[in-house]
């Protein structure tokens, strides 16, 4: 397949889970309330956290060295090790740790934790044996699996009044399913691994670990420090935010996802003129959804965050500053993508680092002095620290040319999408009918404006299409 054409599936795929998560979540709000969410969600940025610190680096160092293609027997078996002893690890700290952790949450939760926690390593070992062995497609579609099994299993336990344990056992019988289908397309190739492939394993996630563990704080750091200060309804609403400028996210993470082990390959080459092609066109579309999103959510916003119930369009402007931190961010990942895949993982590290400590200073700081909206700028503005940084380190050691006709071509075309939403805003009165047709619409006469006036877009729709152009 072509790269375009990849990313595009791994995008569907996101898209297509997405759509099910939102639909879902758009029930779940309307039955159980902000409240029930927002513990739910408190949870599940725990065990994403634990997962994250302790096999981050290890499922990143894996898809790296499967991406090389030397002794993959070896890198799968020393994968499928780390794998269990990690949660083992993990499964007797919760174990231990229970009566801490279920008075942080306000919820006897830590032993269902332990079910879930498992669930969500072994998806994230097997996505990462996929997209080392180059399906990242096949990685990609393992989330519609995850979400659609999740959807109707919490949306079933919902009806049933499970409650919060319905949630959650919803999200971990859904992973395992998930992952025992992409299992099934991993090429399982045993062999006893050396001491040198578990150190090859160890060298490169002693430093991507930190890139893991940056992107978690960047998706849950808030949701944690949110706990400690503000209701659990607030939580609900902030994370129902979070998840839709996350839904405009998700073709920058299928480019992210896909560019990866092709720099990774090439860089093995030594490739530099095709590098700088790969990151051209990965900076050229990271902003291709979150650009016209965020002019949509300046516009209408509170029209979408009331289709989860009235209470929810409180976090208007949350949900402003969270797009704007998406797309910061979402430029920002592909320099250290970039980084990575150049196999310089100790200056993503340092990059990494500075934004750790950035955001966890800022989300303490604000959080405490402006409650939840202070969370979602401590959120932009360590999205801009990784940008800023992240360019100047990359543009150290390849040829960086921002394609900024592309990126202005993508904000050119908002405006006649503008028009036509903000028109729509001043005449109409919110509803679920109306706010889904503002969408429709201002979605199509973006992408009809965009093919109007970049000649790049065209090119690029029409060279991946799945047939040549003309129908031959």
């Amino acid at each position: 397949m072509k790269l375009g054409q990849i990313s595009f599936v791994t995008f569907a795929s996101q898209i297509a889970s997405s759509v099910f998560g939102f639909i879902a979540t758009i029930y779940l709000a309307r039955t159980l309330g902000p409240g029930v969410l927002g513990t739910y969600f408190l949870v599940v940025a725990v065990v994403v956290w634990l997962k994250v610190i302790a096999f981050g680096g290890v499922q990143s160092a894996l898809t790296k060295r499967l991406s090389e293609g030397d002794e993959p027997g070896a890198y799968i078996t020393a994968g499928t090790g780390l794998f269990l002893g990690i949660f083992a690890v993990l499964a007797l700290a919760l174990v231990l740790a229970r009566d801490l952790v279920n008075g942080y949450i306000g919820q006897p939760v830590a032993i269902p934790m332990v079910g879930v926690l498992f669930a969500t390593l072994l998806l994230m070992f097997v996505s990462g044996a996929l997209q080392g062995q180059h399906r990242v497609h096949i990685s990609g579609a393992l989330s519609p699996v995850d979400m659609l099994s999740r959807s109707a299993l919490q949306i079933g336990a919902a009806v049933l009044g499970f409650g919060l344990f319905g949630l959650l056992a919803g999200y971990a019988v859904a992973s395992i399913i998930a992952g025992l289908v992409g299992a099934i397309f991993v090429t399982w190739r045993w062999q006893r691994p050396e001491r040198r492939h578990l150190w090859s394993v160890f060298d490169y996630a002693r430093y991507s670990w930190l890139g893991r563990l940056s992107s978690r704080t960047f998706s849950s750091m808030d949701t944690l420090v949110l706990g400690v200060f503000v209701a659990s309804d607030l939580i609900g609403i902030y994370e129902i935010a979070w998840n839709l400028a996350s839904l405009l996210a998700v073709f920058s993470l299928a480019i992210q996802q896909t560019v990866f082990p092709e720099i990774s390959s090439v860089a093995e080459d030594g490739d530099q003129d095709r590098i700088v092609a790969l990151l051209d066109d990965a900076f050229a579309y990271a902003g291709l959804f979150l650009i016209p999103g965020l002019v949509g959510c300046l516009l209408i916003g509170d029209f979408v965050l009331r289709v989860y119930g009235p209470e929810f369009s409180a976090g208007h402007t949350v949900l402003v500053i969270l797009v704007a931190s998406r797309l910061a961010y979402a430029y920002g990942e592909q320099f250290l993508n970039a980084l990575n895949g150049l196999d310089r993982p100790d200056l993503a590290f340092r990059i990494n680092g500075l934004f750790f400590v950035t955001n966890i200073s800022l989300n303490f700081a604000l959080v405490a002095a402006y409650g939840w909206r202070g969370a979602a700028v401590a959120t932009a503005v360590s999205a801009l620290v990784t940008v800023s940084i992240g360019y100047w380190v990359l543009s150290r050691f390849i040829s960086v040319s921002f394609p900024l006709r592309a990126v202005a071509m993508q904000v050119l075309a908002t405006v006649p999408m503008a028009v036509v939403v903000g028109s729509g805003r001043l005449y109409l009165e919110p509803s679920i009918p109306v706010t889904v047709g503002l969408v429709g619409v201002g979605a199509g006469t973006y992408f009809a404006a965009l093919f109007l006036v970049s000649g790049r877009f065209r090119t690029t729709v029409v060279r991946n299409l799945p047939v040549e152009y003309g129908g031959s």
